[in-house]
């Protein structure tokens, strides 16, 4: 049983307890701590979970003690579906608030089997060994939240006097021998991810589209650094030329001082000091009050100087006479053939249906006596489809000025 006294689920205990996530105060204080049995997220077996370095024995301690209830058995650990680790340390808000924030943020909660216990389903399938290993160290379950249960949550939070159910298993074998850089016992660690029900991603990470085949992590961070502004081109979970420059662009006006990574494998070694700066720049309060930091830019550029959209956006400058020369031959074809239309084909057609009104209903060539007439339309009719032609490429011409200037007043276009 835990001896640590929890804080309060409120902001003010755990910034007192653990630190302050606004002023960088976890990530100095996390620890690795190696789970007893495999684990995976999104198919990649997990080396190590990064928590806080005063909870990290609490965690340790619950998973020692869901490996022992298990018989330290890896299929009853699959079948149970906690070897799907679903994500730990996150620094985010809570989601909807733009002022409190998340116990993932503290590194001090841990999410489990999120595919069959996630947040606000009906019923989870969380059986009640694990979640009194995690009670017997004094955790708060998000199966016992009031209003939304979460109940793939575990948090180092005062669960308010919460007792288990079951006493603790003692089963008295010998460990197995270890892995000396995971920890997993040496049977089992090159057991692939359960095939029947793989782990899903963690809360920050996007679903893949169906045609990508590339990683996860490398997926998300792409598409938070497109939504900061710099554009890593393909959102493919890829590695290239184009995520190289978006990372360095954003470490470097972050002050991030990390390697940068030539391939997917050295990235994951710098990817959780990137994204916990991702979080921090999602969440900073601006001087104006609004909420998310995004790349800097010059005065000259936020303000679409013509010279520096000529250099970065050399399109603009065609697309610019493709819209005024389609524009104005729009304006001059649809006078053009309003005019003739209106005087000319017009006056005809109701000359036709005058003289012809008495015999609408019987009259045995009137289809075709239509259809002639349809065939003779003035030339005036062809300038307005003209007309309207042009005005489409006029358009699209105005959307493609108006994207590549915001890409480059933004700083996304460098």
């Amino acid at each position: 049983m835990s001896q640590v006294t929890w804080p309060k689920d409120t902001q003010a205990a755990r910034n007192a307890f653990y630190g302050d996530p606004g002023k960088g105060q976890i990530a100095p204080q996390m620890v690795p701590v190696v789970p007893p049995f495999a684990m995976y997220y999104e198919g990649r077996r997990v080396k190590a979970i990064q928590f806080h370095r005063k909870a990290a024995p609490a965690l340790l301690a619950a998973l020692n003690e869901i490996w022992d209830y298990c018989e330290r058995d890896q299929k009853k650990i699959d079948a149970a579906g906690v070897s799907q680790y679903a994500g730990a340390y996150n620094h985010r808000l809570v989601r909807g608030s733009s002022t409190k924030w998340s116990n993932h943020a503290y590194a001090a909660a841990i999410d489990l089997n999120a595919g069959e216990n996630a947040l606000g389903v009906k019923k989870g399938t969380m059986p009640q060994f694990v979640v009194d290993a995690f009670c017997r160290q004094g955790a708060m379950w998000g199966g016992w939240y009031n209003s939304r249960p979460d109940w793939m949550h575990f948090e180092f939070v005062d669960n308010g006097g919460r007792k288990p159910r079951s006493p603790a298993p003692a089963f008295g074998r010998l460990p197995l021998l270890s892995h000396p850089e995971t920890g997993a016992p040496v049977d089992e660690l090159e057991d692939p991810a359960p095939a029947s029900s793989p782990p899903a991603a963690p809360p920050n990470v996007q679903p893949l589209d169906p045609d990508v085949r590339g990683d996860a992590v490398l997926y998300d961070v792409q598409r938070r650094l497109k939504a900061r502004r710099y554009s890593p081109g393909v959102l493919d979970g890829r590695w290239g030329s184009g995520t190289s420059g978006a990372l360095s662009g954003f470490m470097n006006d972050r002050g991030l001082a990390l390697p940068l990574p030539s391939s997917v494998d050295e990235f994951h070694g710098i990817a959780d000091q990137v994204r916990a700066e991702l979080g921090k720049a999602e969440t900073e309060i601006q001087p104006d009050g609004s909420v998310g930091w995004f790349r800097p830019v010059s005065s000259a550029r936020a303000n679409a100087d013509p010279h520096i959209l000529a250099q970065l956006a050399p399109e603009i400058t065609p697309a610019r006479r493709n819209f005024l020369v389609a524009l104005w031959g729009s304006i001059t074809a649809a006078a053009g053939a309003a005019w003739d239309t209106v005087s000319g084909y017009v006056s005809e057609a109701w000359d036709f249906f005058t003289e012809h009104r008495d015999v609408v209903d019987d009259h045995p060539g009137l289809v075709s006596s239509l259809w002639d007439h349809v065939t003779a339309l003035p030339y005036g009719v062809w300038l307005l489809l003209g007309a309207g032609g042009l005005a489409f490429i006029a358009y699209n011409s105005w959307r493609a000025i108006n994207t590549s200037t915001l890409a480059v007043t933004t700083g996304e276009r460098q």
